[in-house]
């Protein structure tokens, strides 16, 4: 009975209410411990059969409470069914029952498994509890006395939790030993070093992840087995290379490089802090109005061209009419040039501020050529403004995905190795849009080194999709605080959070994730965010003197002019054509 009230309120002060109990005892005393159970509000499952355990899964929603005496035969089968499957760790809490307290047995009953600082296993004799795990496998046993027995009462158990530091903080020096680390190198001819400022866009998270590791290190008191891949990791039916490969057949404890949370490498490897948000954007100059639409078309809405030609229509119809009432009471000549064609011609010069080759003597046609052109100065004035106004302000022409899409600007993507992954992943539809109409039709042609992008996009219409702090670091020291202001960026797709990966199912998980998580809250992630993510420049010669205007920006209105000399030659042609037609048939009449 003691024993069995003792077990109960071993696991209900650790606040377990799920029980697995591997025992061999008789039929009246299990039936105790189950009634016991139950009334206590703890949910009991019996493993009597130690040759076909019940999983041990180290993943779950809750923690639950094992409960496993070693002086039953076969014990050991539980013991090796928990250590191979990694059943030992912070959600499996152990009580391991026994008749003795001696080190030497306790160390020579469990060296044959591995039981690691992520592990809450106490060994339980009638005059001790001991708390028991081993920093790294073949390595000896540490044996902490709790400082109380089996006697000890439910409030004497409570105060022990209560004043227990958690088992990371008291697990957390790992006694110099050595751990096997992979990190990532993708240019290693371009390496120099993981302190290397001058190149922050080359192994960008590889060098910020390796600090925040190596202070885990010190934090920690272990040292680094390191080795370099040159990739990160793909999937080849479920097989993956590069770091995530060796982290899956167990060649690494722990990555020191920052990788995507995705669902095909958490089935293989775990991640044990998030490092920091990446974003990945469309970085370009925004053009000018005139490089995506008609400047001259902007100023006016259509309501306004619709009125400015009502008005024009109204003039020309108007001094028609005036024509046609004069001519029936005076004769006039100078009336008999307003026909319709002429008034259409005056009505279209006066909105191009011109006047017309003749004055009218009657006073009622002069007044309404007057106020036409007087309408017309108005509008002319406000659409001069306007245009200026245009060419001068800060352009907001591309602001969308579908914006690009529909521009002429050029589309070009960083050469990574997930270059073309999320794009085909992506649900957004405009995205997939951009990748079919400006990215696919390239091929290999679309995809450039940073620097090489981000010289494009310096030579404007270019849009360079980049990882931001790596393609702002190159911004940072080659473009002008002018071209600096005209940056903008679009954002095609949310990419996965960035972290650092482990080994599954690994001995040092929460120990890992404890102390990272320490130094997010304490600022050190964040200073190294600052020092190898470099963030937008600031823009300090915004609206400072004048925009030069190009060929580009009165484009248009050379078109019209070329397109209206082309029609008069044409028709020029057409006219010689036919005089001289006329002039044959009439010497053939003759």
């Amino acid at each position: 009975m003691e024993l069995i009230s003792f077990i109960l309120s071993y696991f209900i002060t650790k606040d377990l209410s799920m029980m697995t109990a591997f025992i061999c005892w008789t039929p009246e005393r299990t039936s105790e411990l189950c009634r016991s159970a139950s009334g206590a509000g703890v949910r009991l499952q019996l493993a009597t059969d130690f040759h076909q355990p019940p999983p041990m899964t180290p993943r779950g929603r809750f923690r639950e409470a094992m409960l496993l005496d070693l002086t039953c035969p076969h014990a050991a089968l539980i013991m090796e069914a928990a250590s191979s499957s990694r059943g030992f760790n912070y959600r499996h809490s152990w009580l391991l029952l026994h008749n003795s307290s001696e080190r030497a047995l306790i160390a020579d009953a469990l060296s044959p498994y591995e039981i690691l600082p992520d592990a809450d296993v106490v060994w339980s004799a009638p005059d001790a509890l001991l708390d028991v795990y081993k920093i790294k496998p073949a390595t000896p046993y540490l044996l902490t006395d709790l400082g109380l027995t089996r006697n000890c009462s439910r409030h004497q158990l409570r105060a022990l939790w209560a004043a227990l530091p958690s088992a990371v903080t008291r697990r957390r020096d790992l006694k110099n030993v050595t751990m096997k680390g992979i990190s990532v190198v993708t240019e290693p001819y371009n390496f120099k070093g993981w302190s290397d400022l001058r190149n922050r866009q080359i192994d960008t998270f590889p060098k910020f992840t390796y600090p925040l590791m190596m202070l885990a290190a010190q934090d920690m008191h272990f040292r680094f087995d390191l080795r370099q891949m040159d990739l990160y990791g793909v999937s080849h039916n479920g097989s993956f290379d590069g770091l995530v490969g060796r982290l899956q057949r167990n060649d690494a404890e722990v990555g020191l490089a920052s990788i995507f949370i995705r669902p095909d490498r958490m089935q293989v490897a775990d991640y044990i802090s998030e490092t920091c948000v990446l974003l990945c954007a469309f970085i370009f100059r925004q053009p000018a109005r005139s490089a995506v639409s008609n400047v001259f078309l902007a100023p006016f809405s259509a309501g306004v061209w619709a009125a400015s030609a009502g008005v024009a229509a109204a003039a020309a119809l108007l001094l028609v009419a005036l024509r046609a009432v004069l001519q029936r009471t005076r004769q006039r000549d100078d009336l008999a040039l307003f026909t319709l064609p002429e008034t259409l011609t005056f009505a279209l010069g006066t909105l191009c501020q011109q006047g017309f080759h003749t004055t009218p003597g009657v006073t009622s046609v002069r007044l309404v050529m007057f106020s036409t052109l007087l309408a017309s100065l108005f509008v002319f004035t406000a659409y001069s403004a306007k245009i200026v106004a245009i060419l001068q302000t800060p352009s907001d022409a591309l602001r969308t995905i579908d914006d690009l899409t529909r521009s002429p600007i050029t589309i070009g993507v960083q050469d990574t190795t997930y270059k073309k992954v999320y794009f085909l992943e992506s649900p957004d539809e405009s995205t997939q849009q951009l990748y079919r109409r400006k990215i696919l039709p390239q091929g290999e042609r679309a995809y450039h080194s940073v620097v090489d992008g981000i010289a494009r996009v310096r030579t404007g219409l270019f849009a360079f999709q980049v990882e931001s702090s790596s393609g702002y670091d190159i911004i940072r020291q080659t473009f002008t605080e002018r071209e600096k202001c005209s940056l903008k960026e679009i954002e095609a797709f949310k990419l996965p959070l960035v972290a650092v990966p482990m080994r599954k199912n690994s001995g040092y998980r929460e120990l890992f994730a404890t102390r990272l998580r320490w130094q997010r809250e304490v600022g050190l992630m964040s200073r190294e965010r600052r020092v190898w993510l470099v963030s937008r420049p600031r823009c300090d010669a915004a609206g400072g003197g004048f925009v030069s205007i190009g060929i580009g920006d009165v484009l248009p209105a050379l078109q019209v002019l070329g397109l209206g000399a082309l029609i008069s030659l044409t028709l020029l042609a057409a006219e010689l054509a036919a005089h001289a037609i006329r002039n044959s048939r009439r010497w053939n009449h003759i």
